[in-house]
């Protein structure tokens, strides 16, 4: 896969680290061997990441747990990389265009770009069938001018911005995005609400504050909310908070400065030996909290079936017992235990007791189709795909 950087300053591309010998210059105990290795799973999986993460986040020392999740390791070689997490869509989405992703009738995915400046190594879209490249104003005409005309437009409640990370798109295709959202706004009857997943503020916090224009392009955009992908506490640097004051702080200067501030949020998905204790989990929230910005944990996310590497998962029960340990605090401070499969997200509650009717235990998505989730520690979402509805039905109707 081709992952295509954004055009950047030559400040900026001295500030990305895009091979293992200039990483060994600031993370001096890697030794030969494991620069071996990094250099053969490289050849397989693009590898890139931030100085700022690798001087501020990650320790010089073997033993840090975050080294896994962002530095490339042999395991990886095992992964096969042929789970098509998107495969399963609504039938009779509002658009038929490879970035618009519809599993449900009031909410579309858009897979602005499949580039990130750092590589989570654990992603499950690292070599999958994404599409290269920014978005572009074509593709952005090219799918509103479907949804404008769709039959299904009024359903729609929400559109999520992903990819790789909207953040490193140019502004100016965040403005023209803006303006076809406020169009398709004047033709429904309530607002349509955007939300930004976004791991860059993590990343690269510097070059989200100093990008003027993608500043500009998120001004326009006005996000109902951000989630924020944050996995370990070491990762809430004081770099992070500040880069969240910004992105709220755009609202003030646009309408006027009456705009409202976006909603803030957080989701972490869950590795075994790096998160799995909600004491670590806790000492996260504790260090966001120190921020100025109110930022609310959301998804606390049980490992995906496909580029969880097998060390870092964890049964089902496993993962519920550490949202036990986190369903004590506050409401606000709870996130939900979400369990992603090809056709929605699962909800599971801290008591819910997990019931094996031979070999799997019987969930549902929030929109009620069934999904036979094995109890085993992983989950193989190819072994029903016969079965796999691919109209989503609501249970009872």
């Amino acid at each position: 896969m081709t992952l295509i950087a954004p055009k950047a300053t030559l400040p900026e591309l001295r500030e990305v680290i895009g091979s293992v010998d200039e990483l060994r210059r600031i993370l001096t105990t890697i030794d030969e061997v494991r620069a071996a290795e990094m250099r053969e799973v490289a050849e397989r999986y693009p590898f890139r990441i931030p100085r700022f993460y690798v001087e501020r986040v990650l320790r010089d020392d073997p033993g840090d747990p975050l080294w896994q999740l962002a530095l490339p390791g042999k395991t990886e070689l095992y992964d096969a990389g042929t789970e098509r997490w998107d495969a399963f869509q609504l039938a009779g989405k509002m658009v038929e265009h490879p970035r618009w992703i519809q599993k449900y009738r009031y909410e579309v995915l858009i897979r602005m770009t499949n580039f990130c400046s750092g590589l989570c190594r654990y992603c499950y879209l690292k070599n999958r069938e994404n599409i290269e490249g920014f978005i572009s104003h074509a593709d952005i005409d090219e799918m509103f001018e479907q949804a404008e005309q769709s039959g299904n437009r009024a359903g729609l409640r929400e559109i999520v911005l992903s990819g790789g990370d909207p953040l490193t798109v140019p502004g100016e295709y965040l403005e023209h995005l803006a303006e076809r959202i406020e169009r398709l706004n004047g033709m429904l009857d309530r607002r349509v609400t955007v939300t930004i997943h976004t791991r860059e503020p993590v990343w690269f916090p510097n070059r989200v504050v100093r990008t003027k224009g993608l500043l500009a392009g998120l001004r326009a955009l006005k996000p109902s909310s951000y989630i924020l992908h944050v996995v370990h506490p070491r990762e809430v640097t004081p770099e992070l908070l500040e880069t969240l004051v910004v992105l709220t702080s755009l609202a003030e200067t646009g309408d006027g400065g009456r705009g409202r501030r976006p909603l803030m949020m957080m989701q972490h998905p869950l590795f075994r030996g790096i998160n799995d204790d909600a004491g670590v989990i806790t000492e996260m929230y504790d260090r966001m909290d120190a921020g100025e910005v109110v930022v609310k944990p959301y998804y606390l996310i049980h490992p995906f079936p496909d580029g969880t590497l097998p060390e870092h998962r964890l049964t089902l029960k496993e993962s519920q017992a550490i949202l036990r340990g986190l369903a004590s605090a506050p409401g606000t401070r709870v996130p939900l235990l979400t369990v992603p499969t090809p056709m929605g997200k699962c909800v599971i509650g801290p008591w819910e007791e997990l019931v094996d009717r031979g070999g799997y235990y019987l969930l549902h998505t929030k929109d009620g189709v069934p999904v036979e989730y094995t109890t085993g520690e992983l989950y193989d979402p190819s072994e029903r795909r016969s079965d796999i509805p691919l109209v989503m039905t609501v249970k009872g109707k």
